[in-house]
């Protein structure tokens, strides 16, 4: 009997199998990419599946539901998706990003789906396999206006202003467990650099050493920003004096950002951005019992 496939939000709170017979691996041309301005935010690869063919092994009741997208309110992982319109409507998804094993850098050519109200006839962007939805056409700033870059998640309920241009920062992309959930694409402004409006309708997801906190939109889901904690300033105490003032050096250098969420910047064409990737997996990441 063949092995199914075991996917989970980040947190274990909802856990499923799927059939494996579906493909080789979980990266393969069976996923889907749909370019509405919900998925494009939220990153979600999805791979259509008979509802049938999706076994629940866990929920904990975590799960909620946002235009047709389920997603985790402890960790934010979206899991399932029944679209409400657009070329995907009425089928039954499964975000692929949430089974065992996927790495998006070893994505195959997924198909993707534009909806006729978003599709750009002129766009052939294909980076990694990947295209990404054509942002709304950002509108002109005064000149004299701050503001580099603004966003949102989808809803609108949490926005964030950027102060400097991306040109000017790092932009990254791994594939560790929970960015490879969230399809996380960060770049690391200072928080004098940026501006973040709606907090309040965030919710915080802290793992493992907790040193950082991932930032959703309770209504949708979608990651805009991540707070730094990092770990106990104690901890530097127990360094040599000259290993203590290069490590404090870094630790206040990050403890200092503000990092954000690419994805959610209006008007950027994530195909013509230099990401810096990391293909490291997930390893050392362990589902609670």
């Amino acid at each position: 009997m063949t092995k199914p496939l075991c996917g989970n939000c980040h947190c274990g709170n909802f856990r499923f199998e799927i059939p494996s017979n579906l493909s080789d691996t979980p990266a393969n041309s069976n996923v889907s990419i749909c370019a509405c301005s919900l998925c494009t935010k939220l990153g979600s690869l999805w791979l259509p599946l008979n509802p049938n063919d999706f076994s629940i092994t866990r929920d904990a009741g975590t799960v909620t539901t946002y235009r047709g997208v389920r997603f985790c309110k402890v960790c934010g992982t979206a899991v399932t998706s029944e679209h409400v319109d657009g070329p995907l409507q009425g089928q039954f998804l499964v975000n692929a990003r949430a089974v065992t094993g996927f790495n998006p850098f070893q994505l195959g050519s997924p198909v993707i789906h534009f909806a006729a109200s978003e599709m750009d006839p002129n766009d052939d962007d294909n980076q990694r396999g990947q295209k990404h939805a054509p942002s709304p056409t950002p509108v002109p700033r005064a000149e004299k206006d701050p503001v580099k870059h603004r966003g949102s998640c989808h809803c609108g309920k949490v926005t964030v202003e950027l102060l400097i241009g991306l040109d000017e920062l790092e932009i990254k992309e791994d594939n560790c467990s929970s960015c490879v959930r969230d399809a996380y694409i960060g770049t690391y402004p200072t928080k004098e650099q940026v501006r973040i409006h709606g907090r309040e309708h965030a919710f915080e997801y802290r793992y493992g050493n907790k040193f950082n906190g991932i930032a959703h939109c309770q209504t949708c889901g979608v990651v805009v920003f991540t707070n730094v904690y990092g770990p106990p300033i104690s901890v530097f105490d127990q360094l040599p004096a000259e290993r203590r003032e290069r490590a404090l050096a870094v630790y206040w250098k990050n403890m200092a950002l503000q990092p954000v969420n690419v994805r959610v910047l209006d008007g950027v064409d994530l195909g013509a951005l230099p990401i810096q990737t990391t293909d490291e997996g997930a390893e050392g990441y362990v589902l609670p019992p």
